[in-house]
């Protein structure tokens, strides 16, 4: 049983894309056929047939057509120079395997394993069957049939065998065997150069030359070196043998032992040892030895004719060597092999365009060529040259004519058949001296072949896998019925097909029929409904898919035949297709002059004038193959030589009964004159008749000769010989005659020497046939009609000779037409049609004619188109009367547009004449007239090419109503011609390609006509109301011509019909090019047309609002129309660009929002109506929006902005709308208007707060001196724009939630747009208002998260709130001049009072304190009389109860607008003064207070502000004795929270009740954000009891729970409703009592913490430096309490010792606190004074700290001092009385030397000197000495301590020099290392001590020598410390203490605003 698997559930990781699987298929089924074949070819001789029929088929196959699997050579020849460049244009590489899946039995599955394995596998059939063929002949002994025409023939085969092999190595030149195969097929066909070549390409090692250790050649590459030596012993180059490999012995042997192996294909015949130079062709080994083959590429006659070419100039040049006697045949390709070169749809480049057929034919033929040494040309391996020489061998050739333009008329085919592959072709010009050498120079010739392994990409198929998907691989794989589900698919598919289809024809009949009813109120009619059309032509597309033929037939209605060329041609389009209607097909454009000469109209008359005025009725085309086979059979069985054999192909196509003869058909007509010619064919001929025209006129000389000389005979074969010869003679001189009629046109370049010699070949033949002529009169051996019209076209080819040549005057050659019409007459006006001669097409009566006016009014048209005329005012006068006349004639004429009679350009009547008042000569008239008849049998180029003449002149002269009116003429003309009976006598094919020519006319004319009328809005000028009817009549016929495109489009788009299947990616690129330019007519037509319906309805509507409205709904159903079918991107969006316009001038109706939105979002992507359903996406990409594109569409925005509130805004898709706006809009530009009002603004906000200025603005009071702006700024601005960008930005930055400080741009922002909103004028109280709350925002932002700005930069805090002032002012000055009656208004006006009350309280209270309402530092000069000036304070500055009061003034103004707002109570509650007024606001408080859980936020906590204002409020009065307790009660009965707790009566039970009280509304603050009631609680109960120590620990209690941790962290953060700043200075006042706390409960450790909290986070606490300073005194007064040191000691104690014995007793004691065993709570004092010291590094002055610190080691040395001194006395006296001691004293008392002589012992006494004191700094010095203890490996390192000598001198100090400089010396600002038996937690961090320069001296040797300076440490300052290094030594010290006291169990709340 199958798997099920269910199509619509795919895992998420194989959701791909379902890619196109055609290519796929195609290669699946060729796949198929190849292994068909290869079975076949397996299974033996006997499936031969049916093995050759496979292969066949297998070729025939679309695989082989694709781009990709052509060669490289193929490629080149193909597209020529621009081969790469078509390559590369593809999506993917030309060589890219397309896998087809997985093959079981290891058969090929990329494209280049299929294409080398079928070339291959085929070649192998075609030598195995020779093989098999060869062995049959020998078993019946006939061995002569193998060299004649038997059966088997090894050349043929061997050839066909040799091409497929190239083609299979072209793919994958790595087979080494098949390299030695095709060399023995050479060497049998006798080329050497293939067999050379393909060997050496075995032995080919460059790409491993390289390698030092190459690898060793294989058994292939071994045959091959055997082999190749062979070869080149037999050719005798002994220099090329010696560079062969050399060979090993073993190699040698192996060779020797395989010979038999060496030859590849033993079975081949090798030809016998010939001399060199020698070639096949000189003498073929299997027959006869002077025939020679002629290789025809292509199955046609002009490809046999083009062979026949070049084998001529071989032979005349001496580039073939013949044996006499040599004869020629034909050898033609097969027609099993052929392929129809339009299977081969690829894009064709202009002028690179071949007709092409596979490379099987083409290369069966490539190894068969003759080079020019006579031996086979390899041009296989140079290029696939088939049919040319090389330029070398051309050097010689003489420069004839060879490149004549042989298209006749304007219709030819763009795409003509040129040669066959590899044919040089001829570059169409309409020049015929264009030398054969250059054509051929122009051939690109391939670099020799590449040896690369990666040519087939077999190793990289796995890589490049275009899988399917899975939905596709299910539908494959499951097997299961298809009736009921697939049933039902189908049926919901066509149901949703015919409801799109629906959708669009009502999309198609609204539009139509809106511009339809506008064209009818000034008579525009349409000729069919819209849905009929629509009806048609879907029924057409259905038809052509259903039967999938060439054509349907069509009706002969105008209109309905072009909407179905265009339907068939939409439904068929392929590359050629594109390429015509992209490119012209080399067609002449006379409207965009592409493909036009410098004298084209001249030559378009000269032309027109040549060439009937209608239709020739259609000839057959030659067919390529048309009696070819028997011709060549012929040629086979005459033997002729090769001039013989040129004259008979020249005879077949030019002497009657020829072609039709070969085909078995009877006829007297040539070839020339029964069929039309392809291109190449006509430009075979002429090359022919001009190369060999010496030896075919010598024997048709000859022959007419011979058939004068039996003239007397009257036998039937005579007569009919003389005939066939002399209408051989007539065509080729009307041959002759067409060439030199086209290299001698204005518009050629031929230069003289080619056209004398063409002029003498013209005369020659023409003489020649006046003799032929001249004897058949004379004679009667022909048919007398025949004759009669023999000799007419004679006359008339004699009568264009005379003209040509110029040799009589113009009269007499209009007497000869005048004659030839009277002939003709008489001969009852027969019509001879020859379409293959463009000078003389036809010859007719109507011919005659057209040739007498056109050399009458040649004068005219020369001076028209000379260019020489650059008069533009003359050619106008000239030219402009003619083309009014002829449009005129054309209005009344049977394909009039619109039927209006006797009525010109200007609307008013009569001819143009009449008109102006002048009366036309009848000279003027007869003139007019022949003008008007040649225009009325002219051309439509010709017609064209004269309006363009008229366009250049008014382009010249910039006048543009007439421009755009000569625009819509040629529209006019087209589409007449289009719907005349000249287009549709046409046969499909022809239709097909005018079409698409006029088409691509159509859409140039279309965009210039477009351009003029949208960019001058004069250039409707001159279109009165009949021009605008042509005009619109002409838009309703083209649009009802181009509708097929919008129907076929959709069909294609529903899936109701399948777009038309490109075979490569450029065919595909060029078929979306088409469409798009379609579809842009399209645009450009319903844009043109409604620009023409617009001034049509207003010249003939009269109301205005009428006219308006319908085409306001024109409009809209056409963008409708356009619209989902994503057609507004189309043609520049210039329908997108009308209808923005349209909608600004038109205004407002209904829908217009919606359709305003919709044309926004098409041209710019922005959607101003986001959510809506009617808005659709219509695939439109974003253009770039220019400042005046945003002014135009502003009002719009605008309109939808004002309906969101702006917090929704900047949540919609419409805010980026609004800020791409903004970018296109960019800042106002300064002008000097603008600079004033910025100057006036920015010193209004400088300036000083006026208490006046604050009344009178409530008065609606205050201005500015402002200049009155103007510009486009100033518009912008009064639309609210830039007041929309400053609200959007401060929405943006109030929107985000900010948990820390961060960048504030939104802020900057704002502020910028509300300044140029002000700058614009200040009449604007909303944007003063929102400028203010910019400034506020500010002020929040910088004291929210830091106190640094209140601390060190005040001074920008005051100018932010001074502009915050002045911009409140100035908002309630104009809002009380300005009220808005708007509800919304009158609540944001409330909200402005209540904002300027808040800003002015917060601004009298700290931390702001009235700075900036003071004017302290503001002065003026007084004028002071005769005492002079004076300066003092410009004003009095408001008080403090002032500002209260005014700010009460406005909070009870925004109680009126705002009364149900709680905060506005309170704040108002703030500033009252009588106490009951108080107690109300906050109970209003309290009853406007929200839910106490939100229902869209239930976690969040309830607003609890109200609740602890009232209770503190009340508690304050009950403790002032202000109200009683009871009253106290009942008013605290309006909070839930007092409630709960029961009322009290007694005062002395109120501190329990209020606690209680505290106690609920704590609970309620679940996040701990409300810090004011814990303290509140805290100082209850200290105020309480002031003096009991218990009230005080619960005090501490209380604030060590919430606001100080353990570690003395302040948990203190601002809550939501608190005024910005004010949780700082909360925070200092909660440090200041909690210090006073600590410091009444003697908490030293605590004291500590605080202060290094302080200390390090000076950003968290209002007047930081007032607090630490407050905190040291504190902690100082506390140390001195517990060590009873009184003040002032150091100086009482060290004032009466001198220096020297302090430093020994300073020794002494630092030796004794370094003592493991010394501790004293003293020391520890000490220490932690020193730790202070360096915790304040210099913020508060360190005086106090350091006398203190000179007190405790002043009482230190009092105490500790004399006991060592004692002490070490006492240890000297021991000393003293030791022997040892003793006899050291002797020994030095010997060795002191005695005084000389005259020497006085008392002159060694030293000199008493002053005695030096104890400085301060030496003080501070060793005190810090004393507290910080060595290291443990500084006392590991200390010697033992020795007694001092009695005498002194010696010192302890000694041994500690010994131990001191054990110690790294401090650095500056660094404190002596403390001592290791401190604790981790008295050990400070913290250092900032500095040393002196003597200190950095001495101490490297002396430490702690003292300094021996008197007084100077006195006067000494310590620099200040460095703050850095001080926090984070702290940040460790708290990190610790933190750590620590978590793990104790404190409750630590982290929050974001924990500082």
């Amino acid at each position: 049983m199958s798997a099920f698997t269910a199509l619509n559930l795919e895992p998420e990781s194989d959701s791909e894309d379902e890619l196109d699987n055609s290519k796929e298929i195609q290669i699946e089924e060729t796949l198929k056929l190849y292994q068909n074949a290869l079975r076949l070819h397996s299974q033996g001789p006997r499936f031969h047939e049916e093995a050759e029929e496979a292969y066949n088929a297998l070729f025939r196959s679309e695989v082989f057509t694709y781009l990709e699997s052509l060669s490289e050579s193929q490629r080149v020849e193909y597209y020529g120079e621009a081969a790469e460049d078509i390559i590369s244009s593809h999506d993917q590489p030309v060589a890219e395997p397309v896998v087809v899946g997985p093959s079981a039995d290891g058969a090929p599955s990329t494209l280049p394993q299929i294409l080398y394995l079928s070339y291959k596998n085929h070649g192998r059939f075609i030598l195995d069957r020779l093989k098999w063929r060869l062995q049959q002949a020998s078993k019946q002994d006939t061995s002569q049939s193998v060299a004649t025409e038997g059966n088997v023939r090894p050349s043929k085969d061997m050839t066909s065998s040799l091409g497929l092999f190239v083609e299979a190595l072209d793919r994958d030149d790595t087979d080494v065997e098949l390299w030695r195969q095709v060399s023995k097929i050479g060497e049998s066909l006798g080329s050497t150069r293939i067999a050379r070549f393909c060997l050496e390409a075995v032995l080919d090692r460059d790409e491993v030359a390289r390698d030092a250790w190459p690898e060793p050649m294989g058994l292939q590459e071994l045959f091959a070196a055997e082999s190749l030596k062979r070869l080149l012993q037999h050719l005798q180059d002994g220099t090329s043998e010696s560079t062969l490999p050399t060979l090993t012995r073993k190699q040698t042997g192996f060779i020797k032992a395989f010979n038999t192996h060496i030859d590849p294909l033993p079975y081949l015949p090798t030809p016998p040892p010939e001399p060199l130079g020698a070639t096949i062709l000189n003498q073929d080994h299997y027959g006869q030895t002077n025939v020679r083959d002629i290789d025809v590429p292509l199955r046609n006659w002009a490809s046999c004719g083009k062979a026949i070419l070049i084998q001529l100039q071989q032979e005349a040049q001496g580039l073939t060597q013949l044996s006499p006697g040599a004869c020629y045949t034909l050898d033609l390709p097969s027609p099993h092999l052929t392929v129809n070169p339009k299977s081969l749809e690829t894009s064709t480049i202009p002028g690179k365009g071949n007709d092409r057929q596979t490379g099987i034919a083409v290369n069966a033929r490539n190894s068969r060529k003759t080079s020019c040494d006579g031996k086979p040309s390899d041009s296989i391996l140079e290029g696939s040259r088939v049919e040319q020489a090389s330029p070398q061998e051309l050097s010689k050739a003489p420069t004839v004519p060879e490149a004549v333009d042989m298209r006749h008329g304007t219709e030819q085919n763009a795409d003509a058949m040129h040669h066959g592959v590899g044919t040089v072709e001829a570059r169409r010009s309409s020049d015929l001296g264009v030398d054969l050498q250059e054509e051929q120079n122009r051939t690109m010739v391939l670099p020799t072949r590449k040896r690369s392994n990666e040519a087939a990409e077999l190793d990289d198929a796995e890589d490049n896998v275009r899988s399917r998907s899975k939905r596709i691989k299910a539908r494959t794989s499951i097997d299961e019925p298809a009736s009921g589900r697939e049933a039902r698919a189908k049926q919901q598919l066509e149901l949703y097909q015919q409801g799109e289809l629906q959708y669009f024809n009502i999309l198609d009949e609204r539009a139509y029929g809106q511009l339809a009813e506008l064209g009818t109120a000034f008579g525009v009619a349409t000729v069919e409904s819209v849905r009929d059309r629509r009806a048609t032509i879907v029924s057409l597309a259905k038809a052509l898919k259903v039967s999938n033929a060439g054509s349907i037939g069509v009706t002969t209605e105008n209109e309905k035949t072009l909407s179905k060329d265009l339907t068939v041609l939409l439904s068929k389009w392929n590359s050629e297709t594109s390429h015509l209607f992209l490119h012209g097909g080399g067609f002449e454009d006379p409207i965009s002059g592409v493909g036009v000469a410098q004298n084209s109209g001249l030559l378009a008359f000269l032309e027109q004038s040549g060439v009937q005025a209608h239709k020739c009725r259609s000839k057959p085309i030659l067919a390529d193959d048309r009696g070819l086979d028997t011709f060549a059979d012929n040629i086979r069985k005459q033997h002729p030589h090769i001039d013989q054999l040129a004259f008979a192909w020249i005879t077949a196509l030019l002497a009657p009964n020829g072609i039709q003869q070969y085909a078995r058909e009877a006829s007297t007509l040539t070839a020339y004159e029964a069929f039309l010619w392809p291109d190449n064919l006509k430009e075979t001929m002429v090359q022919m008749l001009v190369k060999h025209d010496e030896f075919i006129f010598l024997t048709l000389s000859d022959e007419m000769a011979s058939s004068v000389k039996v003239q007397t005979s009257f036998a039937k074969g005579v007569k009919t010989t003389f005939c066939s010869h002399r209408n051989m003679v007539q065509n080729i001189f009307e041959l002759h005659l067409d060439i030199y009629g086209r290299i001698t046109n204005p518009s050629s370049e031929v230069d003289l020497p080619t056209r004398t010699a063409q002029l003498d070949r013209l005369q020659r033949w023409a003489s020649l046939a006046y003799q032929v002529h001249s004897f058949s009169g004379a004679d009667s051996v022909s048919d007398e009609v025949e004759n009669e019209l023999t000799s007419v076209r004679f006359l008339w080819a004699y009568a264009v000779l005379t003209q040509l040549c110029g040799t009589c005057s113009q009269d007499l050659v209009i007497m000869y037409f005048e004659d030839l019409k009277v002939t003709l007459a008489r001969l009852g006006s027969p019509v001879v049609e020859l379409r293959n001669n463009a000078v003389m097409p036809q010859i007719s009566i109507e011919a005659t004619e057209k040739q007498i006016s056109r050399l009458t009014t040649m004068d005219f048209f020369i001076g028209v188109f000379s260019p020489s005329n650059n008069d533009p005012v003359a050619l106008i006068e000239h030219l402009e009367p003619i083309l009014e006349k002829s449009i005129q004639k054309y209005r009344a004429g049977p394909h009039a547009l619109v039927q209006e009679p006797n009525v010109t350009t200007n609307g008013v009547g009569g001819t143009l004449e009449e008109h102006q008042g002048v009366t036309a000569s009848p000279g003027k008239n007869m003139h007019m007239e022949q003008m008007l008849q040649f225009l009325d049998k002219a051309s439509l180029p010709m017609q064209l090419m004269l309006w363009r003449r008229l366009i250049d002149a008014y382009s010249i002269i910039q006048y543009t109503p007439r421009l755009l009116w000569c625009y819509l003429r040629c529209i006019a003309l087209i589409v007449g011609h289009l719907k005349s009976s000249q287009y549709l006598e046409n046969n499909e094919q022809d239709r097909h390609r005018l079409l698409l020519r006029w088409l691509k006319s159509l859409d140039d004319l279309l965009a210039w006509t477009l351009a003029l009328a949208w960019s001058d809005t004069q250039s409707l000028d001159c279109m009165d109301e009949v021009n605008l009817r042509d005009a619109l009549s002409t838009l309703t016929i083209l649009q009802d011509i181009l509708h097929p495109v919008m129907v076929m489009d959709d069909l294609f788009r529903i899936g109701l019909c399948d777009p038309p299947t490109q075979v490569n990616n450029t065919a595909s690129t060029t078929y979306s090019n088409s469409m798009i330019r379609l579809q842009d007519m399209m645009v450009r037509t319903w844009t043109l047309r409604y620009i023409l319906t617009r001034e049509g309805a207003a010249q003939t509507i009269n109301s205005t609002t009428t006219m308006n409205g319908a085409l306001f709904e024109g409009l809209t159903s056409i963008h409708r129309c356009l619209g989902p079918r994503n057609y507004c991107k189309l043609a520049d969006k210039i329908f997108l660009k009308l209808a923005r316009r349209e909608l600004s001038r038109i205004g407002d109706f209904a829908d217009s929002e919606i359709e305003g939105a919709q044309v926004i979002l098409d041209m710019y992507g922005m959607k101003i109506l986001p959510g809506s359903k009617e808005v659709e996406d219509h695939e439109c990409p974003a253009e770039t929006l220019y400042r005046s594109d945003a002014l135009e569409i502003m009002d719009r925005v605008l309109v939808q902005v004002y309906r969101f509130n702006t917090k929704d805004l900047i949540k919609n898709d419409l805010r980026l709308a609004v800020e791409k706006m903004q970018q296109a809009l960019r800042v106002p530009k300064n002008t000097a208007t603008v600079l004033h009002n910025r100057r006036v603004f920015s010193e209004f906000l400088r300036r000083p707060v006026n208490p006046r200025d604050l009344h009178r603005a409530l008065q609606g009071i205050g201005d500015l001196h402002f200049q009155q702006p103007h510009g486009e700024s100033f518009r912008i601005a009064e639309k609210g724009w830039y007041f929309l960008q400053g609200q959007i930005a401060l929405t943006k930055y109030r929107s985000q939630k900010r948990v820390s400080t961060g960048a504030s741009d939104e802020l900057d922002i704002a502020l910028k747009f509300f300044e140029y909103d002000l700058e614009q004028g200040y009449e604007k109280w909303e944007t003063w208002y929102r400028l203010a709350q910019v400034y506020d925002a500010k002020i929040e932002e910088e004291t929210t998260w830091t106190a640094d700005k209140l601390n060190n930069h005040m001074e920008e805090l005051v100018k932010l709130q001074r502009s915050a002032i002045h911009c409140y002012t100035m908002a309630v000055a104009t809002a009380e001049r300005c009220p808005d009656p708007t509800f919304v208004m009158f609540q944001t006006v409330g909200e402005l009072y209540s904002d300027f009350g808040t800003r002015i309280y917060a601004s009298s209270r700290e931390p702001f304190a009235m700075e900036a309402l003071s004017v302290k530092n503001f002065t003026k000069h007084f004028n002071a009389g005769r005492s002079g000036t004076w300066q003092g304070e410009p004003f009095k500055a408001i008080t403090v109860y002032g500002a209260w009061r005014f700010a009460s003034k406005l909070l009870r103004r925004a109680l009126v607008h705002k009364s149900d707002n709680w905060i506005e109570n309170v704040v108002s509650g703030h500033d009252r003064i009588e106490f009951q007024f108080v107690l109300d606001a906050f109970k209003t408080a309290l009853e406007a207070l929200p839910e106490r859980r939100d229902s869209k936020h239930p976690e969040k906590d309830p607003t609890l502000e109200p609740h602890y204002k009232l209770v503190s409020v009340v508690h304050k009065l009950v403790l002032s004795r202000r109200l009683q307790v009871e009253a106290a009660c009942e008013v605290l009965s309006a909070t839930p929270y007092a409630r709960k707790v029961p009322p009290v009566q007694d005062f002395d039970d109120w501190e329990g009740y209020i606690l209680a009280v505290l106690k609920m509304l704590r609970g309620a603050d679940k996040s701990n954000w409300h810090h004011r009631m814990v303290v509140r609680s805290a100082r209850t109960i200290y105020d309480g009891s002031p003096n009991d120590s218990m009230a005080t620990l619960a005090a501490k209690h209380e604030l060590t729970q919430q606001i100080f941790t353990k570690t003395m962290t302040v948990q203190v953060w601002k809550p939501d409703n608190e005024r910005t700043g004010r949780h700082f200075v909360y925070t200092t006042r909660y440090v200041q009592f909690f210090l006073r706390i600590l410091y009444e409960v003697e908490d030293r450790a605590g004291i500590e913490a605080l202060g290094r909290q302080i200390r390090k986070k000076p950003g968290k606490f209002f007047k930081h430096t007032h607090l630490w300073h407050e905190m040291c005194m504190t902690h100082l007064k506390l140390l001195r309490t517990h060590s009873a040191v009184p003040e002032e000691l150091s100086d009482s104690a060290f004032k009466n010792i001198s220096h020297d014995l302090f430093v020994q007793n300073a020794d002494r004691l630092e030796a004794w606190a370094h003592l493991p065993s010394t501790e004293l709570s003293l020391i520890e004092i000490l220490k932690e004074a020193v730790e202070l010291k360096k915790t304040n590094a210099n913020l508060a002055k360190p005086t106090a700290i350091e006398d203190f610190i000179a007190d405790v080691y002043a009482q230190l040395h009092r105490t500790i001092v004399p006991g060592l001194i004692a002490r070490s006395n006492e240890e000297e006296s021991r000393g003293r009385m030791r022997v040892d001691h003793l006899m050291n004293m002797e020994n030095a008392a010997a060795s002191t030397p005695s005084p000389g002589p005259g020497e006085n012992a008392g002159d060694a006494a030293p000199t008493r000197q002053r005695m030096r004191g104890v400085g301060r700094r030496e003080l501070q010095k060793r005190a810090e000495a004393l507290v910080n203890r060595p290291t443990v490996q500084q006392t590991a390192t200390k010697p033992p301590k020795t007694p001092s000598p009695a005498n002194g001198s010696t010192t302890p100090r000694s041994a500690i020099q010994v131990v001191i400089p054990q110690n790294d010396q401090p650095k500056e600002n660094s404190s002596v290392p403390g001592s290791v038996h401190d604790s981790a937690d008295d050990e400070s961090e913290l250092s900032d001590v500095e040393h002196t320069p003597e200190a950095a001296t001495t101490g490297a040797l002396f430490p702690n020598l003292a300094d021996s300076k008197d007084g100077a440490d006195d006067e000494a300052e310590e620099k200040e410390g460095s703050d850095e290094e001080f926090e984070r030594a702290d940040d460790e010290r708290a990190e610790e203490d933190e750590e620590q006291g978590e793990g104790e169990g404190e409750e630590t709340y982290h929050t974001p605003m924990e500082m």
